[in-house]
């Protein structure tokens, strides 16, 4: 199978996926079962960038391990001490923890990392305007997820307020992790990569309209 036949199978069945997802999610009946199925949608999708994966395969494979990294840390310097993000925990919604901060949650952020810099690549061909980008997408997504997240019970607020703080350490993580990536890595867009970022925008932000 050659590979665009490749990537066209995997976002038509993410696609199908994200749909089925987005009307399981806003039926009562159905709305806990396909919130339990969250971390092994995240792990797919994970799975499907692997599969799909261009050159440079390796360098490409070993910054999403680093940006999952980077991003769990960050998340366990917030739950345990505030210093990051602002006063909140998770919920159980998420899967196994550790320290009080989910596993799936690396990969979230290695999805999340990659989908913005493949995405900020097709809007900009200067460096530094992507990484900027970049960061700026991941902060948009972190604004679009948050209600959502919390209405889930996939985490929760001190207060039930979102602090500003949040998103100003999501923003400089994030042009961190970009500024890693667009100088180490130089890469083609990924059309699967791209694909899976714009759905899990577009569904959050369909949920919050529900």
């Amino acid at each position: 199978m050659n590979s665009k036949k490749k990537e066209k199978l995997v976002i038509g069945f993410f696609g199908i996926i994200y749909l089925v997802g987005f009307f399981g999610s806003i039926m009562p009946a159905y709305r806990t079962l396909f919130l339990s199925l969250t971390p092994l949608i995240l792990i797919l999708s994970f799975c499907a960038i692997l599969f799909t994966l261009r050159t440079p395969i390796k360098p490409t494979f070993t910054f999403l391990l680093f940006s999952g990294l980077v991003g769990f840390i960050a998340e366990l310097i917030g739950v345990n001490t505030k210093l990051l993000f602002g006063n909140y925990h998770y919920e159980a919604n998420l899967g196994v923890k550790m320290a009080g901060v989910p596993v799936i949650i690396a990969i979230n952020w290695a999805i999340v990392t990659i989908g913005a810099a493949h995405c900020s690549a097709i809007l900009s061909a200067n460096k530094l305007a992507r990484m900027i980008i970049a960061a700026f997408l991941m902060l948009l997504f972190d604004f679009i997820l948050e209600p959502v997240a919390i209405k889930s019970g996939f985490w929760n607020w001190e207060g039930g307020l979102i602090p500003a703080y949040n998103y100003i350490c999501w923003f400089f993580i994030g042009l961190f992790l970009q500024i890693i990536y667009f100088s180490k890595i130089k890469h083609d867009a990924n059309k699967v990569i791209i694909a899976l970022f714009l759905f899990m925008t577009v569904f959050f932000i369909c949920l919050n309209l529900f």
